[in-house]
């Protein structure tokens, strides 16, 4: 049956001064907390229909990550350990003693570093078309090579000053995109042109980080598997990360898993799902991940 169409859920953005940096953030919603970790080079305006879609079930924070948009860099490099950091340091600060989580892509491995870290204090997980093992990265021998090679790049200051003068040209600039995209398999919908333009050296520092992590993923199962309820979506027909695999390395750390295969040829939306096309496709297996308490009404 249909949900009741629901009125869209408020956001607001503002700084949070916390000890490792200033962390901008949106927040929608009223409900228990739900901490999203945002994906490589996310900005706010990207997210605001996924924030309010999750808004409709909790109060949500996604956050830019440090070094990105109006997130203060780090004071030492960037390492996704210190987003688990701030993450914690985040649920401090709005007072969630208990809080949910949710990591897309790249944010897969931090939403798993903040699990590592704080799993005592979470809920529930959500992880959507995450990079969680580099055994799923579909980049052949030769891409993972360059991607390394350029991760490395990235750190020298020479490249660096290279990229901030490329960054002036419209056509340096496409050169640099199609790189990328030959690279990293991103679609080619996606504006990466109007994301380097903005990007800065302490924004460099966070994708060659990423760039690492990614093709270094590895995490050590516990022991014992883990009992959180943890939701799982991801398409099979993902170009850059292989669904089965990915699966197989959750259930080394998970044993309560609800998956959700979808069958979209991208692995980023060309464009971000709208709020209506989220709740059509996406609003009844939410639904079915959360207590009965906290599900939407039904219409009779």
């Amino acid at each position: 049956m249909p949900h009741i169409s629901l009125p869209l859920p408020s956001t607001k953005t503002y700084l949070v001064e916390l000890p490792l940096c200033s962390l901008h953030v949106m927040e929608s919603g009223v409900g228990p907390p739900l901490i999203m970790v945002p994906a490589t080079i996310s900005e706010l305006e990207n997210w605001v229909s996924l924030v309010q879609f999750m808004a409709q079930w909790f109060t949500v924070y996604f956050f830019e990550l440090p070094g990105h948009g109006r997130s203060t860099p780090f004071k030492q490099t960037f390492t996704s350990e210190q987003v688990a950091a701030v993450v914690e340091q985040l649920a401090d600060h709005i007072g969630a003693a208990r809080f949910s989580l949710m990591g897309f892509s790249f944010g897969g491995i931090l939403a798993m570093k903040t699990f590592q870290r704080l799993h005592a204090r979470i809920d529930r997980v959500a992880f959507i078309a995450p990079c969680l093992t580099a055994r799923a990265v579909l980049l052949s021998p030769f891409q993972k090579k360059m991607a390394d090679r350029f991760s490395r790049l990235l750190k020298t200051d020479s490249v660096r000053s290279f990229l901030l003068r490329v960054n002036r040209w419209a056509w340096s600039r496409g050169v640099l995109v199609r790189l990328i995209q030959s690279i990293g398999k991103v679609e080619k919908e996606i504006p990466l042109d109007q994301k380097i333009s903005r990007m800065g050296v302490s924004t460099m520092d966070v994708v060659a980080c990423e760039l690492q992590d990614i093709l270094t993923a590895e995490f050590i199962p516990p022991p014992v598997h883990h009992q959180t309820p943890c939701y799982f979506a991801m398409s099979h027909r993902d170009p850059l990360l292989d669904h089965r695999t990915t699966l197989a390395e959750l259930k080394r750390h998970f044993g309560n898993i609800n998956a959700l295969e979808l069958n979209y040829p991208f692995h980023q939306p060309p464009s971000p799902f709208t709020y209506e096309e989220l709740n059509r496709d996406f609003g009844e297996t939410v639904d079915l991940f959360l207590p009965e308490a906290m599900r939407r009404p039904l219409k009779r």
